[in-house]
């Protein structure tokens, strides 16, 4: 059954209308006047106001029926514009108008229904508008325009969602009340967001639990995607209809829909701008020199270019005790965490969670309390990255992608940061360990280059505990030679060389590494708590092990340092081994070389010179020179005479080729020249060399009792050729005259018998002259030569030649000896220059020289004149120059004839 209708009814056949509806049991009506309208319709409140005719209503009266919901229905010719429904005047009025009322109260009239396409149609115009906004506040702006343009609800607002708030975007009406939001659990706008459905509220005192300040009597409440609310409210009940719901629907979805594209617009903005901004920052990342600077960046930039509220960067403790805080922008941060929850399982998985309320998940650890949101990364196999918001669903899939790619960045870069920083400590580790096998290398004894190797393999290496045992002498056992001071008295033992991976590595020269000592068959530790280890061998020496209490403690790059390290301990240890054994033959050696009763001398060939290295006490003694100024010096230039100079070469190129030399030589020394026997060795035969020794033999004495005895059987042959010869012819002349004296008895044959017989004690004076010169020389002493030059001329029949003697000539001379040379030279001048020549004696810079004005001697003959014999004269002997050679001979001085000034005999003396 229909409703009954109440009608007001305004014009001029306003009569004739109530009195035909009166006649309907549908409705009661009643006249009134345009003045009357407004208050009457506030307190009677009919449902519908009927316009008769040409009846016109202001504004006013238009504004308060609309707000007061009751529609207007026009009967005549052409409806007004504000119209709601219209009946022809030709058509017959009651039912018409009746129905029209209800269509109009209903919304239905063919005026509401063209109002409402002409509604939808302005709104489709506005929706173009609302797209094309390019921005947030520009959509709201347009938004607010189409809602006062098309739906011309007095009263509405559009709130979106921030945190648990609904915020208003914007505002019609007196809607005040919606200035600082809503909460998300408040109200009708709540529910409306919280169900995602619309809510159409006709009468607010129908839903009491709905708080109502401003007395709204009825509510058009429409969902804004999952992200708004857009709610029309009215100040009388039934103010909205399912025409304004649906339009209210579709300005929700046009505004939704725009919001969508800007938000996925903007968030593809953000995420490109973010991209480009984490693109630019990865400079900074790779720029990193250590983890801490790259840990501080990664946080940084998860801030400053990612915009995450608080982030975490977490590093993974030893022995599962949770995670150290590295590096974080959260001041509130604990230290560590404990290894469970989100962080654990990110750790644990290695994989990625994104979770939008932390609450609710069941692996939550928060520290903070309140609604939060997460994103937790694994940053390599050791470490976590994790991004707080202090609201639930905070993060889409563009945060965790983004947070994805910075982990991925700065994971890379931690690698590159890794790798250089093991580079750079292995170059660290190296330069250490070279230096260290430079500080053994200098070592002087064993123990020296083991305490060295324990220090480095501390030091460089990194080894808390480490042995080196050497091979004793049995050559069965090693035994513990080296330990680091603080090790136990049992952490090591001696063990055969057939015993455990000690005495593998010994047998095959190969070094171990143990990862797990429970796991290796060979592995005989010497306490049960050693885990891991490596074994190394020193050379064929021994083996030097590193151990730990750590399963997994050693990787290559510890065997191959230590390897490298024994190496040079190895080398070290047969150098100092080598050296002791060298010390020990060179201190024989050097005790013999300084016991040789011989002269001795070390050299070594130094571009071509032998240079002494040292001599023993019997050469500073034989040779007369100290030994600090011989050292370094060249042996030859001491000792080799000038006039030796290509002998002593010989003897040094058979040195160099390896060759012995063993012969006699005459040596200078720091008294004159003396004779020695010589042996030369080089330190190895047949080979060529650069080092040798020289042995001299002082064999002076025996070579001076040859020459004595050389210099007598030369005489001595010098007497049997003129016993046999010279002595031969006179005594025949004698013997002949004699026997004719004998036979005639004449006298005269006698003077001849005479003449012979004085021919023959000359010649044997100056035999025994010859043989008595030809003796050593006594002891000499400086002598004036013009003193002794006097004596000697006295002692010569000179007749009327002529001496001259320099003044202040003196010399070095046996004074009878001297006398008895000047008294042959001078007799030689006057018996081949005649009793009026003249001599003359000078001294000179190498001794001195005797010359005369005679006729002198030529050239071939010179060096003849002085043998035994040789004469030019029938009374010569030719004995006279002999003595003077031989007398010169005797003072160690040398004799020279050459022509005089004047072209006589010029006898020139080196002493």
């Amino acid at each position: 059954m229909t409703r009954s209708l109440s009608l007001f009814v305004v014009g001029d056949g306003a009569a004739a209308v109530v009195s035909g509806l009166a006649a309907t049991d549908d409705g009661s009506a009643a006249t009134v006047t345009e003045a009357t309208l407004v208050d009457r319709v506030a307190s009677e409140q009919p449902d519908a106001v009927v316009l008769v005719g040409d009846a016109d209503l202001d504004e006013t009266a238009v504004h308060d029926l609309d707000t007061a919901g009751i529609p207007i229905v026009a009967l005549g010719e052409e409806p007004p514009p504000y119209a709601e429904g219209f009946v022809p005047t030709n058509e017959s009025p009651a039912q018409l108008l009746l129905r029209e009322v209800r269509l109009a109260l209903d919304g239905e009239t063919r005026l509401q229904l063209r109002e409402s396409r002409r509604r939808v149609t302005r709104l489709h115009d506005g929706a173009a508008d609302v797209a094309a906004a390019r921005s947030f506040d520009e959509l709201y702006d347009r938004a607010a325009d189409v809602a006062a343009d098309v739906l011309s609800f007095d009263h509405c607002w559009l709130g979106t969602r921030e945190a648990d708030r609904l915020v208003p975007r914007f505002q019609l009406g007196d809607v005040e009340l919606m200035a600082d939001g809503i909460g998300v659990d408040e109200g009708i706008a709540g529910e409306t967001i919280r169900g995602g459905e619309s809510v159409f509220v006709r009468e607010v005192s129908e839903r009491p639990e709905v708080s109502n300040p401003r007395d709204f009597r009825s509510f058009v409440s429409v969902p804004v995607g999952d992200f708004g609310v857009y709610q029309a409210a009215s100040l009388t009940p039934h103010g909205f209809d399912e025409a304004d719901l649906e339009l209210a629907e579709l300005f929700a979805t046009h505004v939704s829909q725009a919001h969508q594209r800007i938000r996925a617009e903007s968030d593809l903005q953000d995420r490109q701008r973010k991209v480009t901004g984490l693109h630019r920052a990865a400079p900074r990342l790779v720029d990193a020199d250590t983890e801490a600077e790259l840990f501080d960046l990664t946080v940084e930039i998860a801030e400053t270019v990612l915009e995450f509220d608080r982030s975490y960067l977490l590093v993974a403790l030893p022995d599962g005790e949770g995670f150290e805080t590295v590096a974080t922008t959260d001041p509130e941060a604990p230290e560590r965490a404990p290894e469970s929850g989100i962080l654990g399982r990110t750790f644990a998985e290695g994989r990625t969670f994104h979770v939008d309320e932390v609450a609710a998940h069941p692996d939550a650890r928060p520290h903070h309390e309140g609604p939060q949101s997460a994103i937790s990364v694994p940053f390599g196999d050791d470490a976590v990255f994790q991004v707080i918001a202090e609201r639930e669903g905070a993060f889409d899939d563009t945060d965790r992608e983004l947070a994805e790619l910075l982990v991925s960045h700065a994971s890379a870069t931690r690698e590159r940061v890794r790798s250089e920083a093991a580079l750079r400590e292995s170059r660290r580790t190296i330069e250490r360990l070279h230096g260290a096998a430079a500080d053994i290398a200098k070592a002087e004894t064993e123990r020296a280059v083991l305490d060295r190797a324990i220090a480095a393999a501390e030091g460089v290496l990194s080894f808390d505990r480490c042995t080196i045992a050497l091979l004793d002498e049995t050559g069965e056992y090693l035994v513990p030679a080296a330990e680091p001071d603080d090790a136990d008295p049992d952490a090591s033992r001696p063990m055969h060389v057939s015993e455990g991976v000690t005495g593998r590595t010994y047998r095959t020269g190969e070094s171990v590494l143990i990862e797990e000592v429970a796991e290796n068959e060979h592995a005989a530790p010497a306490k049960p708590e050693y885990r891991s280890g490596i074994s190394v061998p020193v050379g064929d020496l021994g083996t030097c092990q590193a151990v730990s209490t750590e399963p997994g403690a050693f990787d290559d790059t510890d065997l191959e340092l230590a390897e490298l390290l024994m190496a040079h301990v190895a080398v070290a240890l047969e150098r100092v081994r080598a050296e002791g054994d060298l010390r020990d033959e060179r201190d024989r050696l050097s005790a013999l070389f300084e016991n040789i009763p011989d002269a001795a001398v070390s050299f070594e060939m130094v571009d071509g010179e032998p240079i002494a290295r040292a001599v023993n006490t019997a050469f500073e003694e034989t040779f007369g020179y100290p030994g600090d100024d011989l050292i370094g010096e060249s042996v030859d230039e001491f000792i080799v005479p000038a006039d030796t100079d290509t002998e002593a070469d010989e003897l040094n190129r058979r040195l160099r080729a390896g060759e012995n030399v063993r012969r006699e030589c005459r040596r200078l020394t720091a008294h004159g020249v003396r004779d020695f026997l010589m042996y030369v060795v080089p330190l190895e035969l047949h080979a060529a060399n650069v080092r040798g020794y020289a042995i001299y033999s002082d064999i002076s004495e025996r070579k001076e009792r040859e020459r004595a005895l050389e210099r007598q059987n030369e005489r001595l042959e010098e007497f049997a050729s003129v016993v046999s010869h010279d002595l031969r012819n006179p005594l025949s002349v004698a013997e002949g005259y004699l026997e004719l004296a004998r036979e005639t008895g004449s006298d005269e044959h006698l003077e001849t018998v005479e003449n012979a017989l004085e021919r023959m004690r000359g010649l044997i004076d100056d035999l025994l002259m010859l043989a008595r010169e030809g003796r050593v020389v006594g002891e000499t002493e400086p002598v004036d030569l013009a003193e002794v030059a006097d004596v000697a001329w006295r002692h010569v029949d000179t007749g009327t030649a002529t001496l001259s003697v320099d003044e202040d000539c003196t010399i070095d001379a046996d004074p009878d000896r001297l006398g008895e040379l000047l008294e042959n030279l001078f007799r030689n001048s006057i018996e081949h220059g005649g009793s009026g020549v003249a001599v003359r004696i000078e001294c000179t810079d190498t001794g001195f020289v005797v010359e005369d004005d005679g006729n002198g001697i030529p050239a071939p003959d010179r060096e003849e004149v002085f043998e035994p014999g040789v004469t030019s004269t029938e009374d010569g002997t030719g004995f006279g120059l002999a003595i003077v050679r031989r007398v010169a001979e005797a003072h160690d001085w040398s004799v020279e004839l050459v022509e005089g000034e004047s072209g006589g005999a010029r006898f020139e003396f080196r002493t």
